[in-house]
């Protein structure tokens, strides 16, 4: 456009109109390229941002749960990651406000389960393993609720912890720390 306007427009009104077209034709792509990566970067550090944040609630409530399961085991701590820990089911200590703060754990995780997928920020295998925990941790307190078999909280218990592992590992806690979770 520039070039015709050169060639066959004598007339200097006429020549700007033209230089002023051609010049918007091609900034208005620019610009708009420019917003759509600049869109994408900014999309991408919110995602990554949101991820990070979610793994970290969502730790610290398993925290919670293992300090619960910890005084219901009847351990002075539990290290994560974990090792073969050989519950006794007979020595369980199913006090209610245990059981109580294990629910409340649950409704959280629950809630950031449904959150997550919502907006998709979690992979895939920790969606899974999350929503694994959370299965988990509703049969022990349907066992505690319904049936109260020690033995069968045991192994629920064994579960849980395993999986709970399996979160730390999968989101790569065991490397960025290892923590101690002792009795108070």
């Amino acid at each position: 456009m520039f070039d015709f306007s050169q060639k066959y427009m004598h007339s200097s009104g006429w020549i700007d109109l033209m230089d002023n077209i051609s010049a918007s034709l091609l900034a208005i792509p620019l610009v708009f390229l420019l917003y759509d990566y600049s869109n994408f970067l900014v999309n991408r550090r919110v995602h990554k941002q949101l991820h990070h944040n979610l793994i970290n609630t969502i730790d610290g409530h398993l925290f919670k749960v293992l300090a619960q399961m910890k005084n219901i085991i009847g351990l002075p701590r539990i290290e994560v990651p974990m090792q073969d820990l050989n519950l006794n089911y007979k020595k369980l200590n199913l006090d209610k406000k245990y059981i109580h703060a294990i629910r409340k754990q649950l409704n959280e995780l629950e809630d950031l389960l449904y959150k997550s997928d919502k907006i998709q920020v979690l992979e895939s295998q920790h969606t899974q393993i999350l929503s694994f925990i959370t299965q988990e941790l509703n049969q022990i307190l349907n066992e505690y609720k319904f049936h109260n078999s020690q033995r069968e909280i045991a192994r629920y218990l064994e579960t849980t912890l395993s999986m709970i592992d399996d979160w730390f590992s999968a989101t790569g806690y065991t490397t960025r720390k290892k923590l101690k979770i002792t009795a108070k």
